[in-house]
């Protein structure tokens, strides 16, 4: 049985690894990359079975919020979009390994957080297994076959030599590449006897796939030995309320101060600003510093949520925390969308507004959470998050930023030199809008950034955005 499962981990891992390699190598955000995804999950019901455990319903939706981000990353040219895609594939893949394995239906933001860095370190120690298993495991069949005095080494030898073979390739791919790099009379030998060309890719590639292999193994291995993640006391002691009733009533006192002014002199305009202040520079200050206290209040709100004993005073002013959250959110959005009107939108503001909503619902879930101590906050947090972000990735941003600049006649320089392939139609369409002149005639530069054809070599590297967009300057060449 032991032997079993170790030449299916290794089947699996091998797999495993040359399907990573063969979509991510040198295509980081190409059309192979849901194939990836998909692989990965695949991959994972299939240890799932090979450990005896059966697959949670609520995993086939945590594997199509994957999908779905996985498939946006080869339909953009943003690397922001595509940076914080694959964050959310990365947590959303740890989430679906924990909640396989585990029980968490009790975890809060803490225990999730802490589980994760414990499974991710916890593998480090595993990432040599593969040899150690099969050391192991030749150790014990000796052991078994000399006690049962039957001549079961002569039979076994073919399975050991299939064995040390198995073993000996990865390391080989690895050791074999920098020898030859080491050495060219040695590297023309492999060359002519293999007809191989030992260059840079051949050595990445290897190096890739053995990683990977070692990971995948390591990974496996992990899941296999249920190691706990996370230590649950049978009866968590709860602090008393009245500490937190008074540090929130105090910091009430001042949210009351600040929530008021907010509406009488920025939502009314009623109020007379300080001497030298005009309207405009107090809109544009302090909504970084205002986000920054809507996230304290989420924290302070979680927090004396577990740790405080219930209690019907505390309950309500954690909600008229909450209610003060939303009028510095209000203040925070309001600042913003007058922002943008005098300056025009970038990626950042447009990400601000998305980060606000997020905030906005998270608080929602808070408000939940401290009428409710069962209310799921974790899950419907995460589900608010990667919703919110798919809406938002899927509108394309670049898009919807470029046409509101050049509707609105702001300096499109920013348009030109940041934005991504995503807004090269919207540019093609205004293109005899745009004073490319006073942009030191970045037209030209413009069209060979995102006019080359770098998908000719390689099909993973297709991408739907940056096909569009050779598309659109491709017409717009044509119709010249």
């Amino acid at each position: 049985m032991k032997e079993n499962l170790y030449l299916r981990k290794l089947a699996v891992s091998i797999v495993y690894a040359v399907v990573f390699t063969a979509c991510l190598y040198k295509a980081p955000h190409g059309i192979t990359f849901p194939v990836f995804a998909i692989a990965t999950a695949a991959a994972f019901f299939v240890v799932l079975r090979l450990l005896g455990e059966t697959v949670k319903k609520q995993a086939y939706v945590i594997v199509a919020g994957i999908t779905v981000l996985a498939i946006h990353v080869c339909t953009t040219g943003s690397p922001y979009l595509i940076l914080v895609d694959k964050l959310l594939i990365f947590v959303l893949f740890f989430v679906l390994f924990l909640h396989c394995l585990y029980d968490d239906s009790k975890w809060d933001v803490t225990g999730y957080c802490s589980a994760i860095l414990a499974f991710l370190c916890s593998s480090v120690s595993f990432v040599g297994s593969v040899i150690t298993d099969a050391v192991a495991l030749r150790k014990e069949k000796a052991e078994a076959a000399e006690v049962a005095g039957e001549k079961q080494e002569k039979e076994g030898t073919a399975r050991y030599v299939v064995l040390g073979l198995v073993i000996s390739i990865p390391l080989l791919a690895v050791i074999v590449p920098l020898l030859a790099s080491s050495d060219a009379v040695f590297a023309n030998v492999v060359s002519d006897a293999l007809k191989l060309e030992i260059d840079e890719d051949f050595l990445g590639v290897a190096a890739l796939a053995v990683g990977m292999f070692l990971v995948s193994y390591a990974l496996i291995t992990r899941c296999a030995r249920r190691m706990e993640v996370l230590e649950t006391p049978a009866a968590e002691k709860k602090r008393n309320p009245v500490t937190a009733i008074t540090a929130v009533t105090v910091i009430l006192i001042v949210y009351g101060i600040y929530c008021g002014i907010q509406v009488y002199y920025l939502f009314l305009g009623a109020g007379r600003l300080p001497e030298g202040y005009t309207y405009a520079t107090y809109v544009h200050e302090g909504f970084y510093e205002l986000v920054a206290v809507c996230v304290i209040n989420l924290v302070m709100v979680l927090f004396c949520q577990k740790h405080s004993k219930e209690h019907a005073v505390l309950r309500v002013l954690l909600t008229i925390v909450c209610a003060c959250t939303y009028v510095m959110l209000g203040s925070s959005l309001y600042r913003m969308i007058l922002y943008i009107e005098a300056y025009g939108f970038t990626f950042l503001r447009a990400f601000v507004l998305w980060a606000l909503a997020v905030i906005a619902l998270v608080m929602a879930a808070a408000v939940a959470l401290v009428h409710q101590a069962r209310f799921p906050f974790v899950k419907c947090s995460l589900a608010a998050l990667v919703l919110t972000w798919a809406v938002f990735a899927y509108s394309y941003p670049d898009r919807w930023i470029a046409k509101y600049n050049i509707e609105k006649d702001f300096d499109t320089c920013y348009m030109i030199s940041e934005l991504s392939s995503d807004a090269v139609p919207v540019v093609v369409e205004h293109w005899d809008e745009i004073d490319w002149k006073s942009h030191k005639s970045m037209g030209a530069d413009y069209e060979k950034k995102f006019g080359e054809d770098t998908v000719g070599k390689d099909f993973r590297n297709f991408n739907f955005s940056e096909s569009r967009a050779r598309e659109a300057l491709r017409k717009r060449n044509q119709a010249k």
